[in-house]
């Protein structure tokens, strides 16, 4: 474990649903992170309630300040490093990434935005200019994911197509909930010969069904991870970070989805884009989600499993696959996101806009808590 006590790093976003789990992994594993975000009394019961389990809490400083305007830089004041966690990072990834640059300090967040990653590895030559770290996604998605994108291309280096499915059981935080209503005006993506390209959900070439692999033998999720599992295709981040870490061209990412709701996408989906491209309805939505929404209890996340499968193709028809499975997702936010952070925080990672396992290697992932290859399969 590697502990970096004597570095300042401030976690933004510290009261919300999962930047509360950020704060308590990080305080369990040593860390006194400045705990930040809009409001200094939801920063004052948050260390309160903190301390309750962590005595060390109570000497965490605490900032609040807002993203726009010279309290911005304010806030970043001899920070090292900033863990961003305050979503929609749509609206907010820019900003802080602004900041962080101007400050000199390391940016890592848990956004799962296409637009987002796009957007910091816009600013590569300047972060690597600046002497710092842009690494977006280190979270659910993408290091999974991402690790999962990075074992394939090892085991087929020649690989021109990539295919990466989710399974999650189990319900989305209000914040997650939020991201995924600024995302739906965007429409549904791909990534083909490098590019992004917009398609329409409803292709034939698209998946239906995706083999998680083996059912876990008892437990509480047995009979919930394994087999065959209806997909949709999904805008997710590896569109953006996949290609940077495997350098594969052809990239589709799906989502499980139960069979009759992947049957309406195609024709849902234009619809839910032209409504959801007024703001004012996505705000009253956005303020909905987070008035009625709960993420996960703690039970559900020390209980819980995800799965990711992911498959690579060459063009002479040999193909790889492997399902990797993980700890329930926003636990594994907090313990990989954690961790990330640490080998940025011990220099490990190089200057400029990164991926987590392009950075830190195919096999890094199977190095966190709880992570293990379920099944590898070959053909062609």
């Amino acid at each position: 474990m590697t502990r970096s006590r004597g570095s300042s790093w401030l976690l933004y976003g510290a009261y919300g649903y999962t930047g509360r789990l950020l704060a308590a992994e990080a305080l369990a594993r040593g860390h006194r992170p400045i705990l930040a975000g809009r409001s200094e009394e939801k920063l004052r019961q948050l260390r309160k309630e903190l301390a309750e389990g962590a005595i060390e809490a109570l000497g965490c400083e605490l900032r609040a300040f807002p993203l726009q305007g010279p309290a911005l830089d304010e806030g970043l004041r001899g920070v090292e490093a900033v863990f961003h966690a305050a979503g929609p990072f749509l609206e907010t990834g820019a900003p802080m990434m602004e900041a962080c640059l101007r400050a000199g300090a390391h940016y890592l967040d848990i956004t799962g935005e296409v637009p987002v990653f796009e957007a910091a590895f816009e600013r590569h030559d300047r972060a690597r200019e600046a002497g710092v770290v842009l690494l977006p996604g280190v979270g659910l998605d993408v290091i999974p994911t991402d690790g999962a994108a990075a074992l394939l291309a090892v085991a087929l280096p020649s690989a021109s197509r990539l295919e990466l499915a989710l399974h999650s059981p189990g319900r989305p935080s209000g914040g997650t909930l939020q991201t995924m209503v600024e995302g739906i005006p965007g429409g549904l993506l791909v990534r083909r010969g490098g590019h992004l390209e917009r398609a329409w959900p409803g292709r034939r070439a698209f998946r239906r069904q995706v083999d998680f692999g083996p059912e876990p033998l008892e437990g509480p999720m047995s009979g919930r991870l394994g087999g065959l599992r209806s997909v949709a295709p999904c805008t997710w981040g590896d569109l953006a970070t996949a290609w940077r870490t495997t350098g594969i061209g052809d990239i589709t990412c799906y989502l499980t989805m139960p069979a009759s709701q992947r049957r309406l996408l195609p024709w849902l989906l234009p619809l839910l884009r032209q409504v959801m491209k007024v703001r004012t309805i996505r705000r009253v939505l956005r303020s909905r989600i987070q008035a009625r929404v709960a993420g996960p209890d703690a039970d559900r996340r020390r209980t819980g499993r995800t799965r990711v499968w992911g498959r690579v193709e060459e063009a002479g028809g040999r193909w790889e696959e492997v399902v990797v499975e993980f700890p329930e997702g926003y636990r594994f936010t907090a313990m990989g996101g954690i961790r990330a952070l640490e080998a940025v925080l011990a220099s490990r990672v190089p200057a400029g806009t990164r991926t987590p396992a392009g950075t830190l290697g195919s096999s890094w992932i199977l190095a966190l808590p709880e992570v293990e290859v379920v099944e590898r399969r070959s053909g062609g």
